[in-house]
């Protein structure tokens, strides 16, 4: 399903989605099925629409606490929480599917047309202008035969040309290569672009428009983007109702420049 929404972002078609855990499938009691779900839930956190569907069986995060073993819920409580502080981001990456006929997601050859190692990468792709998600798509803890006894944590990831940084550590890798990493049951691995700018926002557990957004810089070379903002509500983008603020980074003198002058809080990684 990785490939085939890829697919569907090359034929022009942003809004795609996945029924996180199948649609007529999964028993919450397996744990291999749990597996399988967070690991879905962790890649669905990652696409344009972020939805967990179907029949047959719960889906719903709290449907997995379990007082024996929290990991399970543990897992799906972090990545839900990471997708709400990045919705000043994918809503601005909405912004530019809509304005810009852009796609939210698409194959990392799009991005690097002249690198032949992406040619044929499948399992890894960019999700806004800015970030490389890798889902993981194999069992790492429980298989259909119950407990796996040495669980292999690491995933193999292609880091194209250039200054990488892992999402969740901060961690810096040089591209141009294949690095191991680690995918504990809490971690999907995503990396950002060095000259990137994230905006974050606070957790809350509602979708609204954001007040109280946090840029984040990931270094290495200069970068920019576009923060898109309206009322989070109605029609009125239509109209020309909306924000649009360039905010660049110039990182050889560490400094931030904002188009319309606003002052944000940010850091550097």
């Amino acid at each position: 399903q990785v490939y085939a929404g890829l697919n569907m972002a090359v034929a022009g078609i942003s809004w795609w989605t996945t029924d996180i855990g199948g649609f007529d499938r999964g028993n919450i009691y397996d744990a291999d099925f749990r597996e399988l779900l967070v690991r879905w839930f962790q890649w669905g956190a990652f696409l344009p629409i972020f939805r967990a569907h179907g029949t047959d069986c719960r889906r719903e995060p709290w449907a997995f606490e379990d007082k024996n073993d929290m990991r399970f819920y543990n897992a799906l409580v972090k990545v839900n929480h990471l997708r709400y502080t990045l919705l000043p981001y994918i809503y601005s990456a909405a912004a530019n599917a809509y304005f810009e006929d852009g796609s939210i997601i698409r194959p990392l050859a799009f991005e690097y047309p002249e690198d032949e190692k992406v040619q044929d990468i499948k399992n890894q792709y960019m999700f806004g202008a800015d970030m490389m998600v890798c889902p993981v798509t194999r069992p790492m803890y429980f298989d259909a035969d119950g407990e796996i006894a040495k669980p292999d944590l690491n995933v193999s990831v292609y880091l194209p040309e250039g200054g990488w940084y892992s999402l969740s550590t901060g961690e810096y890798f040089e591209g141009g290569k294949y690095i191991s990493v680690c995918a504990p049951l809490d971690e999907i691995p995503v990396f950002v672009k060095a000259g990137s700018i994230i905006p974050f926002a606070s957790y809350k557990p509602y979708a609204q428009a954001e007040d109280d957004i946090t840029l984040t810089v990931f270094p290495g070379k200069d970068g920019e983007t576009a923060l898109y903002e309206d009322s989070g509500d109605g029609y009125g983008y239509e109209n020309g109702e909306y924000k649009l603020t360039k905010i660049i980074w110039h990182d050889s003198e560490r400094r931030l420049e904002v188009s319309d002058g606003r002052t944000f809080d940010f850091k550097v990684i």
